[in-house]
Formats: C-alpha cells, structure tokens, sequence
C-alpha cells in the first residue's frame, strides 16, 4: 500500500484512485474534439449509404456507426462527473478509438481524410 491507503479505498475506487475533477479546459477540448469526430462519422456514414455500397460493406459501416455511437456516448457520461484515472485512460481510448473509425469511414469512401494533410 502506497501512500497510507487502505484495501478498502482501492477497491472501493479500483487502482486509479478516487474520482478527480477534470483539469481546467480538458473537459471543453475533449468533448469538442469527441464531437467533432462524431459529425464526421455521421458524415461519412450518410454519403457511403448513398452510393448503394454491397450488403458486406452495409454491414461493417453499421457495426462501425453502432461502436462510434457507443464510444461517443460513453464519453460523453464520462465528462459530466469527477473522473478516476481508469475512466480518463477509457475516454482517451475511446477517442482513440474514433478518430480510427473515422480514418477507416474515409478509406471506404475514397475520400481524403481531412486530418492527414500532405506535405508540403
């Protein structure tokens, strides 16, 4: 035991701690940022439906919109409490896990991916 915890304070809390608030201005730029990719997948979600993509393709853009929107949510009732480092590290995950969705919708269209800007 570290710093005169207890047994029952981390298992309580798990090993991260106890929740904290979050850094000033972290809340703001996650929530942002989180959006942001969002409306992009809801973008790229729309325009790949359009064009009458086969069923595989239907199927694999739905389980991918499914897990954005499971991700965006979880991270959204994440930031609207005190957090334990365990949920800051899944909300950076699961941002993570976004930004990737997104790459991946921009493949699939054919599309530039905005974020990957070439050299100039």
């Amino acid at each position: 035991m570290q710093n005169g915890e207890h047994p029952h304070t981390w298992r309580r809390y798990g090993h991260g701690g106890p929740p904290e608030p979050w850094e000033r201005g972290a809340h703001r730029d996650l929530d942002r940022l989180s959006t942001s990719y969002y409306v992009n997948i809801l973008e790229m979600h729309r325009r790949i439906l359009a064009q009458g993509p086969s069923r595989e393709v239907c199927r694999e853009i739905d389980e991918l919109f499914t897990t954005a929107s499971r991700h965006k949510h979880e991270i959204d009732y994440t930031l609207r409490h005190w957090a334990t480092p365990v949920e800051r590290a899944r909300v950076e995950d699961r941002l993570g896990s976004l930004m990737r969705i997104s790459q991946r919708l921009h493949r699939l269209l054919g599309a530039p991916d905005p974020e990957l800007k070439p050299a100039a």
